[in-house]
């Protein structure tokens, strides 16, 4: 008998309102996480990310469908019995009590035996690396220290799913990227289910071993982070995960889960197909600024397309070429690492021709 998942959302809604007022914050989402994995929901504001987070902590109940943990229906179960725990964008710790105090407050309330709960501390302290600051209050310390605080309570009871409602909004820059870090190793020395909701694509895409993308209440497709970069199915998710550029076209052939596309502007590009999609007459193909080249000016009747370089963004790491094809308004961009000392090849009004990688375009569904 394969291993039940950690938590099944089957055909959920959750209407707010009443008669012409009424809107579906999530409609008719059905999704399955498996256990120990690091699962983000990730979309813009409004996509009703968080309000699937609550559903399955209990602060929202569905107005249809059924929440499984570990195959229980827990869709009408209060959040006090559900053996979930939430870490929240504010941390809500008592700036009156210790760090040690905090951790063990939850285990306190839930009748722990005093013994249990100063080892369970302890143990908590090792595992978020704040040893040295178990006896100093928590007005006390920074919010990246605050932010490990909220996570060793909400891990020392031990639950089956840890839900996380983006924990890490309030941290500058730098503090997030270690942070993102430091979670995705708790998640695995702990085993324990990590549900992640963020609206920050660069977040999901290094902490995440699946992520599911949302728009307007609905999961638009769930895969690795590779998937969801590489290989989108949806225009709104090329669009949402990075940069990309959109190519409108005809389909001339398909064969072997490759179509070949006429894009007019850009000739005939080949194009690969969402599994099960067969389309007929006009798409959309995506592909990505970093699968395209810029061809020096001698090499231009070799490239794919052509057009006039209308801006250059040197971003340190990488340099971003925008460039206006040669029908004069389709926009195209590129992305080209950047070597040491690199002088700059392209200038601005530059004509210049782009080549495209082979394997790097897809089909869109829409």
């Amino acid at each position: 008998m394969a291993d039940l998942n950690a938590v099944e959302i089957r055909n959920v809604s959750k209407i707010f309102g009443f008669g012409e007022f009424a809107f579906a914050a999530v409609n008719d989402t059905s999704v399955a996480i498996r256990q120990n994995e690091f699962f983000t929901l990730l979309g813009p504001s409004g996509c009703g990310k968080t309000t699937l987070l609550r559903l399955i902590a209990g602060f929202e109940f569905p107005t249809s469908g059924e929440i499984l943990l570990n195959g229980e229906n827990i869709a009408a179960m209060p959040p006090f019995k559900r053996p979930v725990n939430t870490v929240f964008q504010s941390y809500a710790l008592f700036p009156h009590m210790t760090v040690a105090e905090n951790i063990g407050f939850g285990l306190q309330m839930l009748g722990r035996p005093k013994a249990e709960i100063q080892a369970r501390v302890a143990e908590m302290l090792k595992l978020v690396r704040m040893e040295e600051l178990r006896g100093r209050r928590t007005s006390q310390i920074s919010g990246g220290q605050q932010q490990r605080v909220a996570l060793a309570r909400a891990l020392a009871p031990q639950p089956k799913v840890l839900l996380l409602d983006e924990p890490l909004s309030a941290l500058d820059y730098k503090l997030r990227k270690d942070m993102q870090i430091e979670l995705k190793r708790l998640q695995a020395e702990t085993g324990i289910t990590f549900i992640f909701v963020t609206h920050d694509q660069e977040e999901a895409l290094t902490m995440s071993d699946r992520v599911a993308v949302m728009s307007a209440g609905r999961i638009l497709q769930v895969g690795s982070p590779r998937e969801i970069y590489d290989a989108p199915t949806d225009r709104f998710v090329a669009d949402f995960i990075g940069e990309t550029n959109f190519l409108k076209g005809r389909v001339v052939s398909t064969e072997n889960g490759i179509a070949e596309v006429d894009t007019g502007v850009a000739g005939h590009i080949a194009a690969a197909l969402p599994t099960g999609f067969s389309p007929d007459g006009e798409v959309t193909v995506v592909l990505r600024p970093e699968h395209a080249m810029l061809c020096p000016p001698d090499a231009m009747g070799e490239c794919q397309m052509t057009g006039t370089l209308e801006n250059v963004v040197y971003f340190g790491t990488d340099t971003h070429y925008h460039v206006v094809l040669s029908d004069g308004v389709t926009p195209f961009t590129l992305r080209e690492q950047n070597k040491p000392m690199q002088a700059a090849r392209f200038a601005q009004g530059d004509r210049v021709g782009i080549s495209v990688e082979a394997n790097a375009a897809r089909v869109l569904r829409n």
